[in-house]
């Protein structure tokens, strides 16, 4: 049986992506945008690889403190700006 090894800040960034996104309402929302916050918020990020079931519940509860929170949120307006004062697809335009 083979076992994945999951970045569970991935699993954090993607589920609290949206509720922060709709919180920012002037920012753009098309897929390259979208991804290019995720990218950036999460190489901000200190990883969280886990390799079983339970370690990944574990990190998942520890990852939801309020700290990782605040992390988050700082690291989402900083990507935000980056992307909307030099956002990709008008370059690609």
């Amino acid at each position: 049986m083979a076992v994945d090894v999951k970045n569970v800040m991935e699993i954090f960034v993607e589920m609290n992506l949206d509720k922060a996104l709709d919180e920012t309402p002037d920012v753009c929302r098309c897929d390259q945008c979208r991804a290019d916050i995720k990218a950036l918020i999460l190489n901000k990020l200190k990883p969280m690889y886990v390799s079983t079931t339970k370690g990944e519940v574990m990190s998942k509860l520890h990852a939801f403190d309020t700290g990782k929170q605040v992390e988050f949120l700082c690291c989402f307006r900083d990507a935000v700006e980056k992307v909307k004062s030099n956002p990709y697809h008008d370059k690609a335009q």
